[in-house]
């Protein structure tokens, strides 16, 4: 019998838990609670994936009591607050307090999965790229890289070089090629005693409507629900860098003014009209191609031009498959297997040969699902999942085409220097000859270039 995963929701409201039974059923074992001190009973006994906690529990506003408490208990676990009104104080005070996400009570059933699973996945990914991080920034410290491929000796380089200023820096690659891992990278050349700031920024959740006082901040009264003055995260990452992941996705409406911010290093608060120095250096990441989105008029060009002083290019993993083993040695140290593990030199080999669309994060999650899964200590071809195996074939398939048109291609070109040579280069005669449209033979001829030199037989 498999397990649900575990749901708690901290309610006094119980047609909410009734309601979340009957979306959640077959997917969560609901777990009920009805104020936040018998929520933390359940929370000693046992682990729950996520917590449903309502701001407004029996008295205004105390669930936000609880969140440090709940955090304090299990770190790991997603908590997402509930309340029946939309209020953007109360959303920006439970994010601050610890809350993953928020939702009103009156959400059609969809949203509320799809903000429970969109919370457990980013829970999910924040733990398994934790360990990732930590050892490579302590990798990193001690001269080491993983990989040792040309492409990745160029990239190293090239981090330690780009250290030592404060330029913009854009970096550009796939998904799953460790963009952000770079981007921490560059604040270890600092020889300041503390830490730099390193502020990352997902510009693909950023809306136009609250992007602006999330990014440069606002003083108390700045709008209606604006009851403290708050920093924005570029008065966050003073003195160090802040990072914004995905900045093809910027929302348009916010380029120019963040332009001006990068250009005068200088923010103004939303209610303000003092200008705040800030000193702090800008790293972007992208997966598309910005210079095409400028052109398209998708993306500033001032923008642009101003983010891409340094630019750096995280090759893919299907261009350095000479690191695959040193990729897989560091993976298999730094996720803690309860067993050692081996990869056979056939396992290998289809590893090498297939295309990673996901990359070195595709790499990672594979040596996950082995350690899980596979039930010897040797990885051989026939653990991998099918994918890899299929892959290898379909390759196969198309190398051994390949070599059938290439077969094709040289007796159609034996063929018609024959007949060319038999027609003494009559074009009309060799149509009617071989029966071939004269449009069509032209082309032929001039693809095999059988006109334009004179060819012998014996040459083929």
């Amino acid at each position: 019998m498999t397990l649900l995963p575990k749901l708690l929701v901290c309610d006094d409201d119980r047609i909410l838990h009734s309601a979340l039974r009957l979306a959640f059923r077959g997917k969560y074992e609901i777990v009920s609670s009805y104020h936040g001190d018998e929520a933390l009973i359940f929370l000693k006994k046992q682990s729950f994936q996520a917590v449903i906690l309502d701001i407004r529990i029996r008295t205004q506003d105390e669930g936000l009591k609880y969140i440090g408490r709940f955090r304090e208990l299990d770190s790991d676990m997603a908590i997402i607050m509930v309340s029946g009104i939309h209020d953007f104080s109360i959303v920006k005070e439970a994010l601050k307090l610890g809350a993953d996400d928020y939702i009103i009570k009156d959400s059609q059933a969809d949203d509320w999965t799809l903000a429970l699973n969109r919370v457990l996945e980013r829970k999910s990914l924040e733990k398994r790229s934790e360990i990732y991080d930590r050892e490579t920034v302590r990798s990193e410290k001690k001269n080491v890289f993983i990989g040792k491929s040309p492409q990745i000796e160029a990239l190293r380089k090239q981090v330690i070089r780009a250290r030592e200023c404060s330029a913009p820096i854009l970096i550009q690659g796939e998904t799953g090629t460790g963009k952000e891992v770079i981007a921490r990278l560059l604040r270890q050349g600092s020889q300041e005693k503390r830490p730099q700031p390193f502020v990352a920024v997902d510009a693909s959740t950023i809306q136009s409507s609250v992007a602006e006082s999330l990014l440069f901040g606002y003083e108390k009264g700045a709008f209606t629900g604006a009851d403290q003055t708050t920093r924005g995260l570029f008065e966050e990452a003073d003195g160090g860098i802040i990072y914004f992941d995905e900045m093809a996705n910027m929302p348009l409406s916010i380029q120019n003014k963040l332009l001006r911010v990068i250009q005068e290093k200088e923010v103004m608060r939303l209610g303000s009209s003092r200008a705040i120095s800030l000193d702090f250096r800008i790293v972007s990441a992208t997966n598309r191609d910005l210079h095409q989105m400028v052109k398209e008029g998708q993306f500033k060009d001032d923008l642009f031009h101003r983010i891409n002083v340094i630019p750096i290019l995280i090759p893919p993993l299907r261009e350095r498959k000479e690191d695959i083993p040193l990729l897989i040695e560091y993976f298999l140290s730094t996720q803690r297997a309860r067993r050692s593990l081996r990869f056979s030199e056939d396992a290998l080999f289809y590893l090498e040969q297939y295309s990673w669309p996901g990359n070195v994060r595709e790499l990672s999650n594979l040596i996950s699902f082995l350690m899980s899964m596979a039930e010897g200590d040797e990885i051989d071809v026939a653990d991998l999942p099918a994918k890899f195996k299929d892959s290898f074939s379909f390759s196969q398939r198309v190398e051994n085409s390949q070599g059938f048109y290439k077969k094709v291609q040289e007796f159609e070109k034996k063929l018609l220097c024959e007949s060319y040579l038999q027609c003494k280069g009559n074009v009309s005669q060799l149509a009617l000859h071989l029966d071939m449209d004269r449009s069509h033979l032209y082309h032929k001829l001039k693809e095999y270039q059988i006109h334009s030199v004179k060819v012998k037989v014996t040459d083929i």
